[in-house]
């Protein structure tokens, strides 16, 4: 059985941050990675300095051959206008 494991730590980022610091750990195991027919997938949100976010990938590749992967703030619509 096949298995990726994507590991993101956020630090050193600069932006403020509803909590300081601005640092933490999500593991997404995603179980058969090679089989995934989706274009783009999305993992569970993950709360990382008072932000939620998500981890979003595209198997295939976006635009690319290979896997491309981004981080995705989740909850976007209730943040303030022009934040980033």
């Amino acid at each position: 059985e096949e298995e990726v494991v994507v590991k993101e730590e956020a630090e050193d980022m600069e932006l403020e941050a509803k909590e300081d610091p601005l640092e933490g750990t999500h593991i997404w195991k995603i179980e058969n990675f090679s089989l995934l027919d989706d274009k783009k997938v999305y993992s569970d949100n993950f709360l990382i300095g008072g932000y939620k976010w998500r981890l979003l990938i595209f198997p295939k590749g976006n635009g690319c051959e290979f896997l491309s992967l981004y981080l995705d703030v989740a909850d976007s619509d209730m943040l303030p206008y022009n934040w980033s």
